[in-house]
C-alpha cells in the first residue's frame, strides 16, 4: 500500500458515474476500487483493507454490505434527489461524537476530507483538502 493512501471501495450501477468523486479522492491520495454487485464488492473487500466505502444504494446495519465491512470502516450512501443528492452515513454511527444526518454534497466533501486526513494523510494535504471542500459531487446514477 502507498505510503498515506486510503483504500475506497465505490459501490453502483456504472463505474463511470462515479468518474468525479473517483478524481477528488486521487487528488486526496486516495486508491479506488469499484464494485455493481454484491459478490464484486465481496471479493475486494477480501483483498483490499478499504477504510471507505461509498455506495449509490441505500445501506442499513442489516444489508449484506455492512456485514462485510471491517469494524472502523465508514460507510456513506447517496439518495438521489431532484438535481443532486444526500449523502447519509451508514457506520459509524457517529464521527467524533456526533451524529450526522442528511448531508448536502459540500457538507459531505467535507467530512470526506476530515476522515481521509484523519486516517493517514500527511500535513501537506492542507490546500488539497481545502480544494476538496469546495467542490459538489454526487454520483451519477444515470
Amino acid at each position: 500500500m502507498e505510503r498515506g493512501a486510503v483504500d475506497v471501495l465505490l459501490v453502483g450501477e456504472n463505474e463511470q458515474g462515479w468518474w468525479h468523486l473517483a478524481r477528488r479522492l486521487r487528488s486526496l491520495g486516495c486508491r479506488s476500487w469499484f464494485a455493481s454487485t454484491t459478490e464484486e464488492a465481496q471479493a475486494l473487500i477480501a483483498q483490499h483493507p478499504f477504510r471507505l466505502v461509498l455506495s449509490t444504494r441505500a445501506v442499513t446495519n442489516r444489508s449484506p454490505l455492512m456485514q462485510m465491512v471491517e469494524p472502523g470502516c465508514s460507510v456513506f450512501y447517496s439518495f438521489p434527489v431532484e438535481n443532486s443528492c444526500l449523502w447519509f452515513q451508514a457506520a459509524p454511527e457517529s464521527l467524533s461524537g456526533r451524529r450526522s444526518s442528511a448531508l448536502r454534497p459540500s457538507e459531505f466533501m467535507v467530512i470526506l476530507s476530515d476522515l481521509i486526513d484523519g486516517a493517514c494523510a500527511p500535513p501537506s494535504r492542507a490546500t488539497e483538502r481545502g480544494k476538496a471542500r469546495e467542490a459538489v459531487t454526487c454520483p451519477d446514477t444515470n
